[in-house]
């Protein structure tokens, strides 16, 4: 999008934004991809159980030591990006939670026998109570035909922190590490605004106060995923989301809280109470073009995976204001595709550019447009190796440049496979 172009849709989004309760700061610097894959937000691109017997390791990592901290995570599906599971985290301080997502006769199921989730999908301990494991189906209920829950990508929202002394309607409870998970749920099952004024949390004071949503440095969590594709190994960090100057949070809001609940959609009430910052956190992760390195020999044969991790919050929704009425607003068709192509260079800067074709078979029509949330291609490859950017093609009508997306790149070749972050062009 020009420069040009972008002068005129601001002013216009921005007052849109002050009647609909969307928030743009005008800076997409307030929210930024972590480069420490450390933040407040979690976003993993795909977790993936098609076959039964596959298992994906899911950990998320509390790197306070100091700080316990709620989270949401939540599952999506791989086409609308339904929700189909949801629970919260307990994590005290330096705290990790492992999980598993497995296929079990055909379904996806999570699993854990860590003492930081409730023994899903009851509520009355812990999963690592002896006999309290967790092990529960996600939902498909809600899916519609040609979607499904074995593949698709989720979520974890670091809703607040607690520290010191915390004064619940069950007593005083201090947090430390190793502290009891049933002491903890003694504040975090309780509503937040319950919670501050029996701890003296003016709104919008960081400092002294010892249960914060406001405060970045108090909510550093780090993910990890494994899992297998086609028969190959491969791990990757989530994407992290945090903020880069002292005004600019991806949660701003003191009261903000979560619950398990399906459909919070990500940045509604981040901002504030009924207020959004969703386009602040998609100027971050928007790009016209992700480039990464390929091969197409015995070295090995490369994947590209995209997923668009904000894309349900524009079906039936207009966070850019556009004044589309369609299904889908842009940056999405109104069909909710994407349009896209591959710019390929071998090591000799030889340059084409190409359609491509989704392994999946699911692209409408094939090497035009991406319509799942989750895709992932075989690219057609006119080199032996190089390296490429996946174009992507956006309606207008954001304020940002491109499209949020985050991409991979699959380097398959057995022991030696890799999957590879694409950098943002």
């Amino acid at each position: 999008m020009s420069c040009n172009l972008k002068k005129k849709l601001l002013p216009s989004v921005m007052a849109t934004a002050l009647i609909s309760g969307v928030t743009f700061s005008g800076n997409a610097a307030a929210v930024e991809v972590a480069a420490d894959a450390t933040g407040q937000v979690l976003l993993a691109p795909i977790f993936y159980v098609k076959n039964e017997g596959q298992v994906n390791y899911i950990k998320v990592i509390n790197t306070s030591f100091t700080h316990a901290v709620k989270a949401r995570i939540a599952f999506r599906s791989r086409v609308n990006s339904t929700e189909v599971l949801d629970f919260i985290l307990y994590l005290t301080p330096g705290d990790i939670w492992r999980g598993e997502v497995v296929n079990v006769a055909g379904q996806s199921w999570v699993k854990s026998t860590d003492d930081s989730v409730r023994n899903l999908p009851f509520a009355d301990s812990f999963a690592s109570v002896a006999g309290k494991a967790a092990s529960v189906q996600m939902f498909d209920a809600a899916l519609s035909v040609n979607d499904d829950n074995e593949m698709g990508h989720f979520e974890v929202i670091g809703a607040y922190s607690a520290t010191g002394v915390v004064n619940t309607p069950s007593g005083f409870i201090t947090i430390k590490q190793g502290m009891s998970k049933f002491d903890l749920a003694k504040i975090f099952d309780t509503p937040i605004a319950t919670l501050l004024p029996l701890n003296a949390c003016a709104v919008g004071a960081i400092v002294g106060c010892n249960l914060r949503t406001d405060d970045p440095t108090s909510v550093q969590l780090r993910g990890e995923v494994s899992l297998s594709l086609a028969g190959d190994q491969f791990g990757y960090e989530m994407t992290a989301l945090d903020d880069s100057t002292d005004t600019g949070l991806v949660i701003s809001n003191p009261f903000y809280d979560v619950a398990v609940r399906l459909s919070v959609d990500l940045g509604a009430n981040f901002a504030g109470p009924g207020v959004d910052n969703i386009l602040n956190i998609e100027s971050a992760l928007a790009a016209a073009g992700f480039g990464a390195s390929y091969q197409n020999n015995d070295k090995g044969l490369s994947f590209s995976l995209i997923t668009f991790p904000t894309k349900y919050r524009h079906f039936k929704q207009d966070p850019c204001a556009s004044g589309s009425t369609g299904n889908w607003t842009p940056p999405f068709s109104p069909q909710g595709t994407m349009g896209y192509n591959i710019r390929q260079l071998d090591n000799q800067e030889h340059d084409v550019i190409s359609a491509d074709i989704s392994v999946s078979g699911s692209l409408t029509p094939p090497g035009a447009k991406i319509l799942p949330e989750v895709e992932w291609f075989l690219p057609e490859w006119k080199f032996a190796e190089g390296w490429y950017s996946l174009n992507l093609i956006p309606e207008v009508g954001c304020p940002y440049p491109g499209a949020p997306a985050i991409v991979n790149t699959l380097n398959m070749n057995g022991s030696k496979s890799e999957f590879i972050p694409n950098s943002p062009l």
